[in-house]
């Protein structure tokens, strides 16, 4: 009998996630809007609703929008488990980009009502994540972390454990997506200069791949600039804005000035002005299409 896995947030990658982890889970699927990306199967199934998963199994793989969405989940399931009376573990690993001190002030609450906790951001897209490829940033305890192992193998192949210290594995993917959403947009300004050259945007792209100004954001996002693919968002333009956001927190914890985190976070705040908040994050590169002259 196969093991039963709750997946709740199926955008791009919790989607991506559920149809890897169906070929050996159980798995049940909740999002607060309804998806049609998966269908349903012997191996998977939809909730209706956050009583119904939770009903379903006591492992819950959360990967949604912001900690707002994850506090409005947890208190819910905090709520079902005291009304019932349900004495039995519950274990949550949440793959969800939030800030360190609201993941530190949630586990105490949910170690308080017995419930498992693994801090556990992940990076490397859908493509990664539908093949349990992705690498996974996480802080728990020790006896946690080992129980949970096989599943957390099946999510990711590159599983970086940074202690029991609850909050270290969120302050590592801030301190990630930071540098990600620069190089997003270092490469849309690469882009930009290129089309003003007239240079041949295929030939570039295969140089730059092959040369010192590669990166992984280069490759990614930068085929879909040029490609113009960033109506159909894999990640949404405001993902980055909230990513960014956190990540100036960090700098303004520290005192430390970061010209290129305040300057990045600057740039999705205005494409989020302008519209563009659910396109895709490479559409940034479209807010460097007006003339300026300095």
């Amino acid at each position: 009998m196969k093991k039963e896995i709750g997946i709740l947030g199926l955008g791009s990658m919790g989607t991506a996630i559920a149809l890897n982890l169906k070929k050996k889970y159980k798995i049940f699927g909740y999002d607060i809007n309804k998806h049609n990306k998966i269908k349903s199967s012997k191996n998977f199934f939809f909730a209706k609703n956050l009583k119904e998963i939770f009903l379903k199994t006591n492992i819950f793989v959360v990967i949604v929008l912001n900690e707002n969405q994850c506090q409005k989940i947890f208190n819910k399931f905090i709520e079902i488990k005291k009304n019932l009376k349900i004495t039995k573990k519950y274990t949550i690993i949440n793959c969800t980009t939030v800030s360190p001190n609201w993941v530190k002030k949630i586990y105490k609450k949910l170690e308080k009502n017995n419930f498992d906790y693994i801090d556990c951001p992940v990076s490397g897209g859908p493509k990664k994540a539908i093949n349990g490829k992705l690498s996974l940033m996480l802080s728990s305890k020790k006896v946690i972390y080992k129980k949970n192992l096989a599943l957390l193998k099946n999510i990711g192949n590159n599983i970086y454990n940074l202690g029991n210290k609850i909050g270290t594995g969120s302050t590592v993917k801030i301190i990630n997506n930071c540098l990600a959403g620069i190089q997003i947009v270092s490469a849309a300004e690469a882009i930009t200069l290129a089309k003003k050259e007239k240079i041949n945007l295929k030939k570039i792209f295969k140089i730059i791949n092959n040369s010192s100004g590669q990166s992984w954001m280069f490759a990614d996002r930068g085929k879909r600039m040029i490609e113009k693919k960033y109506f159909k968002p894999l990640s949404r333009l405001s993902i980055f804005k909230k990513d960014m956001k956190l990540a100036n927190k960090l700098r303004k914890k520290h005192f430390i000035n970061l010209p290129l985190t305040i300057a990045t976070l600057k740039m999705y705040e205005n494409g989020c002005k302008q519209g563009l908040e659910n396109f895709d994050d490479s559409a940034v590169i479209r807010l460097l299409e007006k003339k300026r002259v300095n």
